[in-house]
């Protein structure tokens, strides 16, 4: 009897519209924290987004939303074999799912789970999908999460934040928040510069230029006259999320065959994901992805 995994890796960015402390998490524009909607921008959701959007479309000069799987393979005790059908596929996080740590209210700030994690895994076409939805605690499936346990909410959470430049800088290629911040700020300059003239004062697209550049400047200023600024210092830290997907049948469709045997897709098939989310862009409202998801083959 032959044991095999599906491995499938992913990365990429993805935009997380969210406020930030002190605001309640249920803040929608952002008034005391340092991420914000500027004029005619969609409000703050908190909706984690593996893939664009056309509904909350990237700012200008941002990162290109999108996690997408680098490579996939078929792993044995004594061989790896590649699926290129999978590489480049778009994996994605269904049901606007959040982080939900309520203000300390469900868990300690880096100990929340994303709630729903509904895994897809898609081809061009849908040629062939891989779906499967998490559930938080298997005993008490229909429990909203406030009324769930702590022990069952963060045994889904993130294992806490840590700081780690290497992996966000390896990932991203670029490694200082300044460094960032310095850039952006000169790129909005010139676009603000670019801009069509008369406009009115509340012109909504100057606005927005002007509020971002605002923003960042705050930053700069700090860092130039040696104050730490979140807004730059939390590029290097990541959250870490690891553990087993239960409690609910996952779905196959369109031509499996790629995939060279049988996967377990029963409910209590454990299949394994750990990835990290890092490399926060607060002008953007994006960060970084990366990770894997191990799945067991029928034996």
């Amino acid at each position: 009897m032959v044991y095999k995994t599906l491995i499938i890796e992913f990365q990429g960015y993805c935009m997380i519209r969210q406020p930030t402390d002190p605001e309640p998490y249920d803040e929608y524009r952002g008034t005391s924290g340092y991420t914000f909607a500027f004029a005619n921008e969609p409000d703050l959701n908190r909706v984690i987004y593996f893939q664009p959007n056309a509904d909350f479309p990237t700012r200008s000069h941002c990162p290109t939303v999108g996690v997408a799987v680098n490579r996939a393979y078929i792993q044995t005790a004594d061989t790896e074999t590649d699926i290129g059908a999978l590489t480049g596929a778009s994996f994605d996080l269904l049901g606007d799912p959040r982080l939900e740590n309520r203000n300390w209210a469900l868990t300690r700030p880096g100990y929340e789970p994303i709630i729903p994690f509904h895994i897809r895994v898609a081809t061009g076409g849908n040629a062939l999908v891989i779906d499967r939805l998490d559930v938080l605690d298997p005993a008490n499936p229909d429990l909203p999460v406030w009324q769930l346990s702590l022990e069952a909410i963060e045994g889904k959470g993130a294992r806490g934040l840590s700081y780690e430049p290497a992996t966000v800088g390896r990932a991203t290629g670029t490694y200082d928040g300044y460094i960032i911040a310095k850039q952006r700020r000169a790129q909005l300059q010139q676009e603000l510069d670019n801009l069509p003239e008369p406009r009115p004062a509340d012109d909504a697209e100057k606005v927005v230029l002007q509020a971002r550049i605002y923003e960042l400047d705050i930053a700069i200023n700090d860092v130039e006259s040696g104050h730490p600024n979140r807004r730059t210092a939390v590029r290097p830290v990541v959250e870490r999320f690891g553990y087993f997907v239960t409690g609910k049948p996952a779905t196959l469709s369109g031509d499996t065959s790629p995939l060279q045997g049988d996967l377990d897709v029963s409910a209590d098939s454990r299949w394994r994901v750990d990835f990290w989310i890092g490399g926060w862009d607060c002008d953007a409202l994006c960060a970084y992805t990366k990770g894997a998801v191990q799945i067991p083959y029928v034996t």
